[in-house]
């Protein structure tokens, strides 16, 4: 039999390359303690010299081989009973562990290290009286309300990642063993955040408390079973859709984030998903080149709400995305957002242009009035292309309105309003299109997918023919990438209604923007008090 041995080499793109592969009898305690079960992958920049190249190899499969040894050696179980001398051992292991994993791939710095252990005195300060930072007076612990002490006990065990320790020593705790042993090590936790903030500092003098840990002595064991969530962080995602049901949009744009972060961490149980894990993951955003309000509003804020639901389904007892986000200046604009008066007179002249019978008959019509009514109206471009027929109504005092309504697709907010539209609309024909218009949408056929995964939901008709309209600008020549190709009009639109003197809470209500002053609630202006205002509303000029 052969035996495949482990070699650096040089991968396709130059890089230094190798994998080592976990032994299948040990990849479930692997995989559960270090995030991966089928092998392990190193990998150096090509400009790395040979010499260094070969000395962080021989480092890292040395840190692999001694991982597989130590699970082949554990014979993972369950802990029935501890005795205080082998809670002391166990808990020294866990100092040495978690200082030399921190310190040595500096997974913590200063700032995340500081935040934890003001987290940390801050629930234990929250109900009793301060302890002080490196001297826990016991019996004053002693006397902490149950729910204090497993508030304690619960920030103790999911930031000194406790689970990960256990995982990879083999071991489980039955019953109250590991309310136990988190109550013995409060001390020791502490102990460990000020020598990694020391290191972090610049002080690598030798660190006297790992002398007082006892020598290991054998444990008394059970049969094996599980203690984690079984929850995986795409398994996190699937339940909060399935609960929350979110719109699709959002399950569309949050789904390639939970995928990549799912398989950065291999499918980790979601309990041993530490905060040093959220801010690598964070780091590796940055490192391919995302933007930063893209990472911090999108990526970061959506596995900040999922990873909340799971909190709050008692599965975990923080979030480890919780105040992490990306620190970056704010984003330097070198124009204005609307519309320049030529991009407006370019896009509503080819708006009156006549469209290929080869284009469906609604996406022609979506060309002609689209931009038209997002231009005198300040709707969104989706809640336009979701209109229905039944949507157009003509009021008491002989004025035309549409109204916005989560009834026809999606309106942000989830509600209705009625926005008047201008003479100039009535004048080129609108009410006639409407009129002779069959029911329901007018920009689309309505089909729906007669199948529908939850997690893979289909973009929604008015959503496909937006898009195409941001095309169909970007082919007329708008091609600046420093404007919304559809949002820009609502930007123009505000612009001009403030040049025409329209109050503010006016232009407010028809862009279905809220005003957070509690007077503004007395001050909802009515559907004449916009049609009114809409007189002033200089039309806009087309050659």
């Amino acid at each position: 039999m052969t035996i495949k041995m482990t070699s650096l080499k040089r991968d396709k793109n130059g890089d230094w390359f190798a994998r080592k592969g976990i032994p299948s009898a040990v990849r479930e305690s692997y995989k559960l303690a270090f995030g991966r079960s089928q092998e392990e992958r190193f990998r150096r920049p090509a400009e790395l010299p040979v010499h260094r190249a070969k000395i962080e190899f021989s480092d890292w499969l040395a840190e692999v081989e001694e991982r597989i040894e130590r699970l082949r050696a554990s014979n993972p179980s369950e802990i029935k009973k501890l005795s205080m001398r082998q809670q002391h051992a166990l808990i020294g292991r866990w100092y040495e562990w978690f200082t030399a994993k921190n310190d040595e791939h500096i997974e913590l710095p200063l700032e995340a290290l500081e935040s934890i252990h003001e987290g940390y005195l801050q629930v234990v300060d929250s109900v009793a009286g301060p302890l002080s930072s490196l001297d826990i007076d016991r019996e004053e612990a002693k006397e902490r309300s149950p729910r204090h002490a497993a508030r304690v006990a619960a920030f103790i065990a999911t930031r000194s990642e406790i689970d990960i320790f256990l995982a990879s020593e083999g071991i489980t705790l039955v019953g109250d063993e590991k309310a136990e042993l988190l109550a013995a090590m409060e001390g020791d936790f502490d102990a460990a955040l000020y020598v990694l903030k020391r290191r972090a500092g610049g002080d690598y003098g030798p660190d006297q408390r790992v002398a007082k840990y006892p020598r290991p002595t054998p444990f008394t064991k059970a049969p094996a079973s599980e203690t984690l969530a079984g929850l995986t962080i795409w398994g996190a995602f699937e339940g909060w859709v399935k609960e929350r049901q979110p719109a699709v949009s959002t399950v569309n744009r949050w789904r390639g984030v939970f995928e990549n972060l799912d398989k950065y961490h291999e499918g980790r149980d979601i309990v041993l998903f530490s905060d040093a894990n959220a801010v690598e993951w964070k780091n590796a955003l940055v490192g391919d080149g995302r933007g930063t309000r893209t990472i911090n509003e999108i990526w970061l804020s959506s596995a900040r709400t999922v990873f909340e639901w799971v909190r709050n389904q008692k599965k975990i007892a923080d979030n480890p995305f919780d105040g992490l986000k990306v620190a970056g200046g704010k984003k330097v604009e070198t124009r204005d957002r609307e519309f320049t008066d030529e991009e407006i007179s370019t896009l509503l002249n080819a708006s009156l242009k006549p469209v290929s019978q080869r284009t469906g008959e609604k996406l022609r019509a979506a060309y002609r009035w689209v931009p038209w009514l997002c231009a005198y109206t300040g709707a969104r471009s989706g809640e336009i292309t979701q209109l229905r027929k039944q949507d157009f109504h003509q009021h008491k005092d002989g004025f035309w309105f549409i109204e916005i309504t989560p009834d026809a697709g999606t309106v942000k907010g989830g509600s209705f309003r009625k926005v008047p539209l201008h003479s100039h609309l009535i004048e080129q024909g609108v009410i006639e299109f409407v009129r002779q218009s069959s029911p329901g949408p007018l920009f689309h056929d309505g089909t729906k997918a007669k199948t529908i995964d939850p997690l893979k939901p289909p973009r929604p008709a008015h959503v496909v023919v937006r898009n195409k309209l941001g095309a169909w600008v970007r082919k007329q020549g708008v091609t600046d990438k420093r404007i919304s190709p559809n949002h820009a009009w609502r930007h123009t639109f505000k612009r001009r209604a403030a040049r025409a003197g329209i109050e503010q809470r006016i232009r407010d209500a028809m862009c279905g923007h809220s005003d957070g002053r509690v007077g503004a609630l007395y001050e909802t202006p009515t559907l004449q008090d916009m049609a009114c205002a809409m007189v002033e509303f200089q039309r806009y000029k087309c050659t």
